[in-house]
């Protein structure tokens, strides 16, 4: 028997890694594809580049990993079926029990493995990830100055100029409007025949040193006949903040896709008791509003809450308690108002605490679905093997369409607070688990997963027509 499990699992590594490699490749062609844009935009160094699509390999293997554990499943036990080694397992006392034994543990073997992962690996890699493409987006290299263009150098500088050396950064011809504040009418015109552009990296600015040039501007804006001409041999213009090399922020905030699940846990609780806190302020709302109440209408507690001793009776004492007594409305409104957005406050900290138990929970759920797929997989190969390769394909689609519409779908849910985060992450599981052990049994017993039988009236007319 150990020589069948051998056997079985080694037929099985293969198509495992090639799944995880074409799965793999297929994920990271729409990461890639995510990427590349920023790449571009911002003149990212190739080895920056790289290292943020290495990274990326963290986010698709959480994903691509049960999958390849289905595809493997199903390439190594339909094979064995092809070739009719599960029949002749079958004729020696061995059943589809034994076929699924080795399968099961290493799929278990390959969900811990992935667990583990999630755990310690994955939150490191993606918080390395989310700290590079932080640190990409705050990076604003040289503004690209096109000849025969005009380049909007911020919101209060365009320069165009006429001609331009890329290698020595010689202008020509060139024409600068500066702007005292955005949508200024009158901006101060410099031109000059040519000019050099200085990039200084220590500072993040730009210097343009002009020659031969003229500065055309209005010194008072509410005198349009004040205008002033100023003829210049060398001028220079400095632009601060145009150029920001990449640099490492070291950023330690972490989402929730950057914690590991004893983080994840302690944030959550840290969340609930946040919402215990807001229900304790509103319970004290109400309490002090009641006791109020109460007091104003104790004839012995009643000079207290006025602070003064009371009038005699009459009309003076009448008119002021009357007066205390239709405040009460007001302050009844004031604390519904409160309270409402006390209750405000703790909604957000449940849908907070909802997206951290969605992670955790989400860590587990999806190596579980290694099981739940070798599950699924034997039966599936072996309906392969008599209704053909189609059949397993579009089973095979059919379970992961349903598991990522779950699991999408569910952690949408949570988050919004309208499912428990549990529920939402572990239905997929419990519902192809559901379809799963019975197809299986259904199969042991020599069953087809689909049977297609035709209603009685029409098989009484076919064997009519056969008698006749």
């Amino acid at each position: 028997m150990f020589l069948i499990y051998r056997h079985l699992i080694k037929t099985a590594a293969g198509p495992f890694f090639f799944g995880l490699f074409v799965i793999t490749f297929l994920l990271m062609i729409q990461i890639l594809y995510k990427f590349v844009d920023l790449f571009v935009s911002k003149g990212v160094p190739v080895w920056i580049a790289t290292k943020v699509l290495f990274l990326s390999l963290g986010h698709t293997f959480a994903l691509s990993v049960p999958m390849a554990v289905l595809i493997s499943i199903l390439m190594a036990v339909g094979q064995l079926a092809a070739d009719h080694e599960i029949t002749a397992m079958k004729a020696t006392g061995i059943s589809l029990w034994a076929v699924l034994r080795p399968l099961l543990l290493m799929a278990g073997i390959i969900g811990l493995g992935l667990a583990a992962y999630n755990h310690y690996v994955f939150p490191e890699s993606n918080h390395t990830l989310a700290n590079l493409v932080y640190d990409i987006n705050r990076q604003k290299p040289m503004m690209e100055i096109q000849e025969g263009q005009f380049t909007e150098m911020g919101d209060k500088m365009t320069i165009f100029v006429k001609h331009k050396d890329d290698l020595t950064g010689r202008i020509e011809e060139v024409s600068i409007f500066e702007k005292e504040k955005p949508g200024d009418l009158s901006p101060r015109l410099t031109t000059a025949t040519w000019g050099m552009i200085i990039p200084d990296h220590q500072s993040d600015s730009l210097l343009m040193e002009l020659h031969d040039g003229e500065i055309h501007e209005r010194p008072d804006k509410k005198d349009p006949t004040n205008y002033r001409v100023t003829r210049f041999r060398q001028h220079n213009i400095r632009v601060p903040n145009v150029e920001r090399d990449f640099k490492e922020s070291g950023r330690k905030a972490r989402s929730d896709r950057e914690m590991n699940m004893t983080d994840l846990w302690d944030a959550a609780q840290r969340e609930s008791g946040r919402q215990q806190e807001v229900s304790d302020r509103v319970s004290d709302l109400s309490k002090n509003l009641l006791l109020w109440q109460f007091q104003l209408l104790d004839q012995d507690r009643r000079s207290d809450l006025l602070g003064r001793r009371l009038p005699a009776p009459g009309k003076r004492r009448t008119k002021l308690l009357d007066g205390k007594l239709k405040a009460l409305p007001m302050k009844v409104e004031r604390v519904a108002d409160q309270a409402g957005y006390q209750g405000k406050i703790a909604g957000s900290y449940t849908i907070k605490a909802n997206r951290f138990m969605v992670e955790f929970h989400k860590k587990l759920a999806i190596p579980f679905a290694c099981v739940v797929f070798a599950l699924l997989g034997v039966p599936m190969a072996v309906t392969a093997s008599r209704n053909g390769k189609g059949v397993s394909v579009s089973l095979a689609l059919g379970v992961y369409l349903i598991y990522y519409l779950f699991l999408v779908g569910g952690e949408k849910f949570a988050d919004r607070g309208k499912m428990d985060p549990m529920l939402a992450m572990w239905s997929a599981n419990l519902v192809l688990m559901a379809i799963g052990i019975p197809i299986f049994i259904r199969t042991v017993r020599e069953g087809q997963i689909f049977e297609f039988r035709l209603p009685n009236f029409l098989t009484r007319a076919r064997n009519k027509d056969q008698s006749s």
